[in-house]
């Protein structure tokens, strides 16, 4: 069939020789979060295999150049990874030994390493309605050694930064607009990333430009960028920049055809607790430049067809007894939509129940971030009372916005939900 917004022929209703002896969530019809490539990224990989500009090329300047263009900032700077781009945007922000740093406890872990790699103790605040922080949340974490406070726009749903940037303006402290799932998401017309003192953005997994992984510091002002001018970043290694390029093509581009050979092969899986991977101290390269220009050039289109699939959602799920849909705002880069299964009176885990009815017909979905503050290996954060988060977070699932998600899978989500809530 057709994507009705991209309008590009999907494989998604040809079964699979695969299909008929092994069960759909072998080879998933819809798998968990594929990057949104296109011919431009294929042809940007291979003329930068074919040139040998893996490390260096003009891309990095290119890509530089757009993300200024495109944010509306003065400068931007390129590094290895969005968690490295963080640590180096709290290092321009002052931040240092002895500071506090509020972040939401709702959130991917790795936003905690950059706070301690300068020194700073995290602290950990409560969440509203839509699962961002706002100036209430923000205002209950505040101390007199509050240095910055690190706003994430979760689901690429913008929070109210701006009403954040407002409310602590006078007090010496900094605002971090993190970007990393946001990225061609706005507030009344100016770019997400652009706002607070520093922002940064992210070409990692799971994001609105999943690429080869990077980064970028981006500021409305130079003269953060100048405090960042002594950091020396070292040049990424070549075997390492083509293993991530072929692990990353067939591990996730390919998810439909190689998740069960993925499983196989994984010696353990992944756990909430786990503390992320250290992220490594060097500049991005190359070829991870010239695949997220790729991206960032097609974001519009991409984004457009993440919209129909919120508005979608909405218009099938609406007043849906048992079940209640995360807004997106105006402006949304909508990553994914989030959907909480609201608790029986009986002890049943009906978010966990549907996640695995969805997974055994072929529709690969996760629930989403257990709070920091829940986790054994963070014990360096400090928090006080977040009533909000531990209320809600067992109870969502995140359905799937990619533009190769057909609609006719989104239909079929929906009623697969629908009929979960209603059991």
């Amino acid at each position: 069939m057709k994507d009705e917004v991209i309008g590009r022929e999907t494989d998604s209703d040809t079964p699979s020789f695969s299909s008929f002896i092994l069960p759909p969530s072998a080879f998933p019809r819809v798998p968990l979060a594929v990057p949104y490539w296109n011919r431009e990224t294929y042809r940007a990989i291979f003329h930068c295999l074919l040139s040998g500009r893996v490390i260096d090329g003009p891309e990095l300047e290119a890509l530089k150049s757009q993300i200024v263009e495109s944010l509306g900032v003065a400068a931007a700077l390129l590094c290895g990874s969005g968690s490295l781009a963080l640590e180096l945007v709290l290092r321009a922000c002052g931040v240092r030994e002895g500071d506090e740093v509020v972040l939401p406890t709702f959130c991917c872990a790795a936003v905690v390493a950059p706070v301690l790699a300068v020194g700073a103790t995290p602290v950990l605040a409560d969440v509203g309605d839509e699962l961002n922080l706002t100036v209430e949340t923000v205002e209950a974490a505040l101390t007199q050694r509050t240095k910055a406070v690190i706003v994430p726009h979760l689901f690429g749903n913008p929070a109210e930064i701006d009403r954040i940037v407002e409310f602590v303006r006078g007090r010496s402290i900094r605002v971090v607009d993190d970007a990393a799932q946001a990225l061609g998401a706005a507030i009344g017309g100016q770019a997400i990333g652009s706002f607070g003192d520093a922002g940064i953005i992210s070409f990692g997994a799971e994001k609105v430009c999943f690429g080869l992984g990077g980064g970028a510091l981006v500021c409305r002002r130079e003269e953060y960028m100048q405090k960042t001018s002594q950091v020396n970043l070292s040049a990424p290694a070549l075997r390492t920049a083509v293993a991530n390029l072929l692990s990353t093509f067939a591990w996730r581009r390919l998810r439909r055809w190689t998740r069960p050979f993925r499983i196989l092969l994984s010696s353990q899986s992944a756990t909430p607790d786990a503390v992320p991977a250290r992220y490594r101290r060097e500049a991005m390269s190359n070829l991870a430049a010239a695949v997220a220009l790729s991206l960032v050039q097609t974001l519009r289109e991409n984004i457009s067809a993440r919209r129909a699939r919120v508005q979608a959602y909405r218009e099938l799920l609406k007043n849906c007894p048992g079940l209640e849909l995360v807004g997106h705002r105006t402006g949304s880069a909508c990553l994914t939509q989030l959907i909480r299964i609201l608790p029986p009176r009986t002890r049943e885990d009906r978010a966990t129940k549907l996640i695995g009815t969805l997974g055994a017909l072929g529709y690969e979905v996760q629930g989403s971030y257990v709070p920091i503050h829940l986790l054994s290996n963070f014990g360096q954060c400090v928090w006080d009372h977040l009533p909000r988060a531990e209320k809600v977070w067992a109870d969502l699932v995140e359905l799937p916005c990619e533009p190769s998600v057909a609609m006719a899978d989104i239909e079929r989500i929906a009623e697969i939900v629908k009929a979960s809530v209603r059991d």
